[in-house]
């Protein structure tokens, strides 16, 4: 091939790089362009995105310029091929360039996309908020208006609905007035017990005659066995007691009526002697709760006065006295004694006080009626002691080395005493304990009904309640009797 042919395709191939490098500058200034365009109305941020992707784009566009040029200044010889491998060098570069271009308009769409869902979200959630506070102040709007339609509703029909509530309070009461008479009936109760010449006794038979003949009498005994049993537990010494107090009556109605002891169970009712102590250990259990009742109720005021009014320390005594034959005298301690009428004893008592007003010594006076009266020295008496009250109050009124101005009278007889000294009274405190147990023998002793109060007071407190409505009746007529 001569050197011109060679050197018109050397030129046909500048020019051809020349176009490439003309489309490729082309392409760098369309894209440019359209970079510019975009980041007019993209943000800043994506503007330099695109910055970077356009430099890359050029970089790379360099690098296949310095490879053509390279190839350019290589010697080269014509070659029938050499034309084929320059075509497919271009067309490389260029299906290069497309594929990058197509590659970056994908992520800029990506990029978009993922923007476009971002503000969506945004916009979602500024919906939702905003559908939430709509539908708070709608429920704030609903409360306060129901507030306010009941309190309106409340206003308006005030006078119907106390009309209202008083005849419900109206009804109940009259209900009440007149509720049925409910009777208990046992279980099966119609269920015959004994069928005799043609009739039947059912249970509740037996029960309505229960009642009839016992009253509420049996049925409270069970109660307060079952009350006192738990609060009192049986004791070594309440069964000593219990024993001790069935054997005095057993043998009184032996000594008085010549009863035996089968006959005394018979006569008060009880079945059998266990049974009889069973009822004595009730009746045990019943006065110790009384004792604990009116122990329980006693005012610090009470306890003063009697303090006051009975305490005193003891007193050193002696005493002569005329004895009164009465059914209610006691034997005296001496065989000498002679018992005279009342009227009789008291002037004999008399004479003697006298004798010693006018100056006959105290021995002298036991000398001269020894055969008429009883003397006797009776010690340091304290204020608790066993002597009768009426004694004990002229004892406690005179002074020491004094007698008394008037003959006392006690159930023995009359009394002539001389006092002699007395001790240092004692305080409160060392006698309360003796002062509150002198102040419940004194109670019960006064008050007979006290047992069926305390008792009554009993049950009350343990709640007692009666579906009969008969047996309720008869209880409340026995809660009277006592409560007068």
């Amino acid at each position: 091939m001569s050197k011109e042919k060679v050197d018109n395709k050397n030129s046909k191939r500048k020019k051809n790089i020349d176009n490439n490098k003309k489309d490729t500058s082309d392409a760098k200034k369309n894209s440019t362009k359209k970079t510019i365009t975009k980041d007019k109305v993209e943000t800043k941020t994506k503007a330099n995105d695109k910055k970077g992707k356009a430099i890359k784009a050029k970089k790379d566009v360099k690098k296949v310029d310095a490879v053509l040029e390279e190839k350019l200044d290589e010697e080269l010889f014509y070659d029938e091929d050499l034309e084929d491998f320059y075509y497919d060098d271009v067309e490389d570069v260029e299906k290069t360039v497309i594929v990058k271009k197509e590659k970056d308009k994908k992520e800029e769409k990506n990029s978009n996309k993922k923007k476009d869902k971002e503000r969506v979200n945004i916009a979602n959630i500024k919906k939702v908020e905003k559908m939430a506070k709509k539908n708070n102040k709608v429920k704030k709007n609903n409360t306060t208006d129901k507030v306010s339609e009941i309190g309106y509703f409340l206003d308006n029909n005030r006078n119907v609905i106390l009309a209202f509530f008083i005849g419900v309070i109206i009804t109940v009461i009259i209900a009440f007035i007149i509720w049925p008479e409910r009777i208990a009936t046992l279980k099966n109760g119609e269920q015959p017990v004994v069928k005799v010449a043609g009739k039947t006794y059912t249970a509740d038979n037996l029960y309505k005659r229960m009642k009839d003949h016992y009253s509420v009498s049996q049925l409270l005994d069970e109660i307060d066995n079952d009350i006192l049993t738990k609060k009192y537990p049986e004791t070594d010494e309440m069964k000593k007691e219990v024993k001790s107090t069935a054997e005095n009556y057993i043998n009184m109605y032996k000594q008085y009526y010549n009863y035996t002891e089968e006959q005394f169970l018979s006569a008060n009712g009880f079945s059998s002697h266990d049974a009889y102590l069973d009822y004595l250990m009730l009746d045990n259990r019943r006065k110790k709760y009384e004792e604990e009742y009116v122990e329980k109720n006693l005012t610090d005021k009470e306890i003063e006065k009697y303090y006051n009014d009975n305490v005193y320390g003891d007193i050193k005594c002696e005493h002569v006295l005329v004895e009164v034959a009465s059914e209610d005298s006691s034997t005296t301690s001496s065989s000498k004694s002679n018992k005279l009428k009342d009227e009789d004893a008291k002037k004999l008592a008399q004479e003697i006080i006298d004798k010693i007003n006018d100056g006959t010594s105290w021995k002298d006076i036991q000398k001269e009626y020894k055969d008429k009266v009883t003397y006797e020295n009776l010690g340091y008496q304290s204020w608790d002691s066993d002597l009768e009250a009426s004694f004990k109050d002229s004892l406690k009124k005179m002074d020491n080395k004094s007698y008394s101005t008037e003959p006392v009278k006690t159930s023995y007889g009359y009394h002539v005493i001389y006092r002699e000294s007395q001790k240092k009274t004692p305080t409160l405190k060392q006698t309360k304990k003796k002062i509150i147990e002198k102040l419940v023998d004194e109670k019960i002793k006064n008050d007979s009904n006290l047992l069926y109060k305390a008792l009554i007071s009993l049950r009350k407190d343990k709640k007692i309640n009666f579906s009969d409505t008969d047996m309720k009746a008869k209880y409340d007529a026995y809660i009277k009797q006592y409560n007068k």
